[in-house]
């Protein structure tokens, strides 16, 4: 289906409280009529709505990770060959440097989103209606999760991860990287910078800086990975209609 790409106003609620997460919002020119925010388990819950005008409301609370995790431990039961290795802090934020601190590495860490979307449909008639990701632009968007099919350009989108406890990355990662040419090197940037409070929390993933290569291709130089406290007010709420990116 053609992609619609819908900017919003931000009118964005976040509610702090501890293990959940609010987030309200409107999406300008919606047209895709009233539907649900779904976590995509093999039986599908809802974790928010969505009205005709556009406005909507996400509520992340805690049995929405636990509803993850118990579907991976399902499938992997019943999975001899496919198996589903659950994500964890470390896994997530890596960096194989002693420049970079981890506490708590191995804790397990769960998403509701892929590849930062949020899934929407209707779950009765098992319709998929489209995805939203947060990001600071639509070229942002199209560019990173293009997996360098495209020129990279700066900017962030915004990720949310539930931890059962505290957890933390601190420290900028050097990644030594060769250029095409295998003549000279330069270091390829990670600054983590992330405090995990048990529950739900809100992480900013940044493309700080580029640079263009020697085929003329603009690629990622500096990121950054930071806990924040609430979204960013330049934050776009960008709805992609239909079942592909």
């Amino acid at each position: 289906m053609h992609k619609i790409f819908l900017y919003t106003t931000l009118l964005f609620l976040i509610n702090s409280a501890i293990a959940q997460q609010t987030i309200k919002g409107k999406i300008d020119n919606y047209q895709s009529g009233e539907a649900e925010f779904i976590l995509p388990v093999r039986e599908p819950k809802a974790i928010g709505t969505i009205k005709a005008n556009g406005k909507f409301t996400i509520e992340l609370e805690d049995d929405m990770a636990l509803a993850v995790i118990e579907a991976q431990n399902k499938a992997n039961a019943e999975s001899q060959e496919l198996r589903i290795k659950n994500n964890s802090v470390k896994r997530a934020f890596y960096c194989d440097s002693e420049e970079v601190k981890t506490t708590n590495g191995d804790l397990e860490l769960e998403s509701v989103t892929m590849q930062g979307n949020f899934f929407i449909g209707i779950i009765k008639d098992k319709k998929p209606v489209g995805k939203l990701r947060l990001a600071s632009s639509k070229a942002f968007s199209e560019s990173f999760f293009s997996y360098g099919k495209k020129d990279f350009v700066t900017g962030f989108y915004i990720d949310f991860y539930y931890v059962p406890d505290g957890a933390s990355v601190k420290g900028i990662c050097k990644t030594k990287t060769y250029t095409l040419d295998m003549k000279n090197t330069f270091d390829l940037i990670h600054n983590y910078d992330i405090d995990l409070k048990k529950g739900w929390n809100i992480v900013k993933i940044e493309v700080e800086e580029v640079y263009t290569d020697q085929e003329g291709h603009v690629r990622p130089l500096k990121f950054k990975m930071q806990t924040i406290d609430k979204i960013p007010k330049e934050t776009k709420f960008i709805f992609s209609e239909g079942k592909t990116l």
